[in-house]
């Protein structure tokens, strides 16, 4: 299944983002394409999990940046016109921490004006945009020892219909419900969704489907969809380890069969300035032998 969290575009005032199309592939005797219009879940949860202040301070203007979730952001600032002086280069980018505030700058009006009344637009996105993943680390198979799976859908495959920058390298795992979903990686919870029982190929449950994303020591996360209700076992904010479990598998939101969408991306700056994500590559190993493992359409392994 086709998910992406919401890319902020360049923009003065917070405002939802625009729905993002998504498609996945459903086991089944026979195979089935279902299309959706997904919404794209949002990393940030709530309206205030990142905001911009513009602060009063004599006759200049504080710049803060206020990042009240369990995840980095980053952000990408510009001022409009020539009416002003400032103490920065523009336009800024910043990685603001998580659950911090950040003086990004000081501006001054030249004409002698309300320096706070400059015009500013800003962009920002999850994720350390200068972080540097590693794309040589070996990612185990996201289930415990002995659990069977098929290969539903994954990169290269003749059904994949992961073909967006946000989620071409996707991958979507059959497995009963309730089997126990584990990271894959250390790091730390960045969003949970939770509560979400229904489970059908119903466009209706598109924004109801129940996830966890984590983010990892190089700026990468990793995102895990279609989970259980209220079988989640982690919170933002929360440190976890490889190989821990975190939820168990279901069918939640626009989903006619069980399945675990499993995804890698990081936080990019693309044209413009506008902070977006992408997709990355990956490889799941075998934890004993070390052998890569062939995602191949249709492929049944055992976990071990």
């Amino acid at each position: 299944m086709k998910l992406c969290f919401e890319n902020k575009h360049l923009h003065s005032t917070r405002k939802p983002g625009a729905p993002c199309v998504a498609g996945w592939w459903l086991p089944a005797r026979k195979w089935l394409l279902v299309w959706a219009a997904l919404h794209c879940p949002v990393a940030l949860a709530g309206e205030e999990a990142f905001r911009i202040d513009r602060i009063g301070a004599g006759e200049g203007c504080r710049i803060v940046a206020v990042n009240k979730s369990a995840a980095p952001v980053t952000v990408v600032a510009r001022l409009a016109g020539r009416a002003y002086r400032s103490n920065r280069k523009w336009p800024l980018r910043e990685v603001i921490a998580p659950h911090s505030s950040m003086e990004m700058a000081r501006v001054f009006a030249k004409d002698g004006g309300d320096p706070c009344r400059v015009d500013m637009r800003y962009s920002d996105g999850v994720g350390d945009a200068f972080a540097v993943p590693d794309r040589n680390h070996r990612y185990p198979l996201p289930f415990g020892k002995g659990v069977y799976l098929r290969v539903v859908q994954a990169p290269g495959g003749v059904l994949t219909t992961h073909k967006d920058a946000l989620n071409r390298h996707a991958v979507d795992f059959g497995v009963p419900v309730g089997t126990p979903v584990l990271a894959v990686r250390a790091g730390t919870v960045i969003e949970v969704r939770d509560g979400f029982g229904a489970g059908r190929a119903d466009p209706a449950l598109a924004e109801k489907t129940n996830l966890v994303s984590i983010v990892h020591a190089d700026g990468t996360f990793a995102l895990y969809a279609h989970l259980a209700p209220n079988r989640i076992s982690v919170r933002p904010g929360e440190k976890v380890e490889a190989g821990q479990v975190i939820a168990h598998s279901g069918k939640s939101g626009f989903a006619a069969g069980p399945h675990l969408h499993f995804d890698l991306r990081r936080a990019v700056i693309g044209p413009g300035g506008i902070v977006t994500q992408e997709s990355l590559p990956f490889a799941f190993y075998r934890k004993k032998s070390g052998e890569r493992i062939a995602l191949r359409h249709k492929r049944r392994i055992m976990a071990d």
